[in-house]
């Protein structure tokens, strides 16, 4: 009897999980480094309780949960744990929204236009 109650329970709770797809979201971040602004794209799943019902909540975290890292702090795995976290924790507190597992699935920064030139101008390839 408590098996099926406890079969019963695991399917209700998967019953209200949802998926929600963020694809080519874009911010700026600081770098520690150079001290300048870094645009940074990101695909991410977020797995919870009506995440796409809550989505436009859960951008609104995720803007301001992603200003409060540094660029350097994003490309380590300590960095993505616990920019992960952050994530979670804020939108409990914040907006009451469950999310159970966040899945980066890409991040990557943007070169800026005169990191493009100054790469073109170190290969010759452009003229000043």
């Amino acid at each position: 009897m408590k098996k099926m109650i406890f079969v019963v329970l695991i399917m209700a709770t998967s019953l209200f999980s949802q998926m929600l797809n963020i694809d080519d979201f874009s911010s700026v971040v600081f770098s520690r480094v150079t001290s300048k602004p870094v645009t940074i794209n990101l695909n991410l799943m977020i797995d919870g309780r009506y995440v796409e019902d809550e989505s436009y909540k859960i951008i609104d975290a995720l803007n301001i949960v992603i200003g409060s890292f540094y660029w350097e702090d994003l490309i380590t795995s300590r960095g993505k744990e616990s920019f992960k976290t952050a994530l979670k924790n804020y939108t409990t507190k914040k907006y009451s929204i469950d999310i159970d597992n966040v899945y980066i699935q890409k991040i990557q920064s943007q070169p800026n236009t005169q990191e493009i030139i100054d790469a073109l101008k170190k290969e010759g390839l452009c003229v000043k």
